[in-house]
């Protein structure tokens, strides 16, 4: 009982999801938005290059969308100079993630 009690708190209190039963699921609402030059990208380009919509709920941890966005900058030339997730897990407060080019 102990080592659920434990994992429950670790679950809760961490970036991950390694269970998917009532007390571990968590909905994170977001917006990704990505800028050239300071000019917005298109909803479909967005959604194009990093293959998930623009704006929806990921049913899993708010890491998963920020390695997304890391892992297809890495990897994809012709990318934007900067890109803002805006989310929000379940009823908390929104946070913000910007990730920059090194260029």
């Amino acid at each position: 009982m102990s080592a659920q009690v434990i994992n429950t708190l670790y679950e809760l209190t961490q970036d991950t999801r390694t269970l998917s039963w009532a007390p571990h699921t968590t909905q994170v609402f977001y917006r990704i938005e990505a800028f050239d030059n300071g000019l917005t990208w298109e909803r479909k380009a967005v959604e194009a290059r990093y293959g998930i919509a623009q704006a929806h709920w990921e049913a899993h941890a708010p890491g998963n969308l920020l390695r997304l966005v890391a892992s297809v900058e890495a990897k994809t030339p012709g990318g934007p100079d900067s890109v803002r997730i805006s989310y929000r897990r379940n009823a908390a407060p929104e946070r913000t993630y910007l990730w920059k080019a090194s260029r």
